[in-house]
């Protein structure tokens, strides 16, 4: 949830009080009062930073106290500040509606408890908007920010991405230890945009490419050190595996497959990078994750075909391609943009990412590629350089070669007339690797291309438009 900042107004006479009211202002601060200075404890404070807030010193507020430990002090503690100049102030808050008192709380830079006990709530959940509060605000309110309330199911790389704020600039600026971890009502500053964002040692700059990125595409994550590394991590819990960029110094690069149905939203991309000293250090970024503009395709198949849609069938056969693209090759066979497997005029009769419905069923699955329509015999070319990982005949796809390009990237193609390649043999891009053809589960000659990224079913379409990395 947002938190509003307010404006606290001097009130100096009882006309302006009124004209406030009418005005619909939220906060006003009352006539300076003869109560002594309290401080209500910070997360994060110590007495030397209290004390130097206040202009006074530690050995005051523990004798003002009575303290016997000056190294315990706890959040929410109520401490009298003797000898300074005070830096509280006493403000009557008209509630809002939607305010609660942790949002209050938050945006006042006091405690659930401070509001509560000052106001002799019985109930802290129960305020309602119109009523007024008396809130003790400290001279520590946040100037450069705006506040968020940690709410159920948050997390701080959803909070970043909410805010258009970086992960790391977040964590800094809430003096966050372990950021992967924050509490429901944790009250958190949010730096305006601008404000730098300044990565812990080696990392330099991390880079992710698109951004957003739209369901159905590759994302390529690049991250720079300021000295040698080795880097490692996750995206949405995919495993990422790093490289060295050619022709680059202390720069890696990975990819990674966003699912054609994956939920939208933020995504956590976690990072480790481990030097050559030993040291290990992690970061963490959001990524947006955006929707794909997909169509829903009505498909009808004769009995004949229809029977190759056996659970047991399809499933035996996805397990089948699926362990021949988990092989990872750590370096990339390819260079420049792949090419389009067809040659001559290009017909796409089906775009990838398609939702899809069976012979009048609900929608149960979407198109993993890209289909192109062609005669019969028309050659099919590699759409890059790499290596044979098989070329068979299979019951849903037809006679099918599967192409391993490196970097855990496949390009499949289905539903071949006859294969021209031999499993384990190397190919060129724009080599001969097959025919045109309506084996399998097809209902007219066509190609069906697809591609893969950590056996996730990704547009190959991207591939053709621009050189990854």
């Amino acid at each position: 949830m947002n938190c509003r900042k307010r404006a606290a107004q001097l009130i100096v006479s009882l006309l302006l009080v009124v004209s406030l009211l009418a005005s619909g202002h939220g906060a006003w601060a009352a006539p300076p009062t003869q109560e002594p200075v309290i401080h209500v404890v910070q997360a994060g404070e110590t007495l030397a930073l209290i004390a130097e807030q206040y202009g006074t010193t530690v050995e005051a507020i523990v004798a003002a106290n009575g303290l016997s430990d000056p190294d315990l002090i706890i959040v929410g503690q109520r401490l009298i500040i003797p000898g300074g100049e005070s830096a509280e102030t006493l403000l009557s808050v008209i509630v809002q509606p939607g305010d609660t008192l942790p949002i209050l709380a938050c945006q006042y830079n006091t405690t659930v408890q401070a509001i509560a006990e000052r106001n002799r709530l019985v109930n802290p959940e129960l305020i309602r908007a119109g009523q007024t509060l008396t809130i003790v605000v400290p001279g520590s309110l946040p100037t450069r920010s705006q506040v968020h309330v940690v709410q159920p199911g948050d997390t701080l790389a959803r909070i970043a991405w909410r805010y258009d704020v970086g992960f790391w600039t977040l964590a800094q600026a809430n003096g966050l230890d372990n950021p992967n971890v924050v509490s429901v009502n944790q009250c958190l500053a949010i730096p305006l945009n601008g404000d730098s964002e300044e990565l812990p040692a080696p990392f330099s700059v991390v880079e992710t490419e698109p951004s957003p990125v739209v369901q159905g595409q590759t994302l390529v994550v690049k991250v720079h050190t300021w000295r040698l590394a080795t880097v490692s991590g996750t995206f949405g819990g995919q495993m990422l595996t790093f490289v060295t960029q050619e022709g680059a110094e202390n720069v890696y690069w990975a990819l990674a497959g966003v699912n054609a149905m994956a939920r939208t939203g933020p995504y956590e991309l976690h990072l480790t990078a481990r030097d050559e000293a030993g040291g290990v250090t992690t970061v963490t970024e959001s990524v947006p994750v955006v929707a794909g503009d997909f169509e829903v395709q009505h498909i009808y198949l004769s009995p004949e075909v229809s029977r190759l849609l056996d659970p047991v069938l399809i499933r035996d056969e996805r397990l089948q391609v699926a362990e021949t693209m988990a092989d990872f090759t750590p370096s990339p066979a390819w260079t420049g943009p792949f090419q389009v497997p067809l040659r001559g005029e290009i017909r796409i009769t089906s775009q990838f990412g398609g939702r899809r419905s069976y012979n009048g069923g609900p929608v149960s699955s979407y198109h993993g590629g890209i289909d192109f329509g062609a005669d019969e015999g028309t050659p099919v070319y590699a759409a890059a350089t790499g290596r044979v990982a098989l070329a068979e005949p299979l019951q849903v796809r037809g006679n099918a070669v599967i192409l391993d390009h490196g970097m855990g990237v496949y390009t499949g193609y289905w539903h071949l007339s006859g294969i021209a390649v031999q499993a384990g043999q190397t190919v060129l891009r724009g080599d001969l690797i097959g025919y045109v053809g309506s084996t399998g589960l097809s209902t007219a000659p066509h190609l069906h291309w697809e591609l893969r990224v950590n056996n996730v079913q990704v547009d190959p379409w991207q591939w053709t438009q621009q050189a990854i990395p």
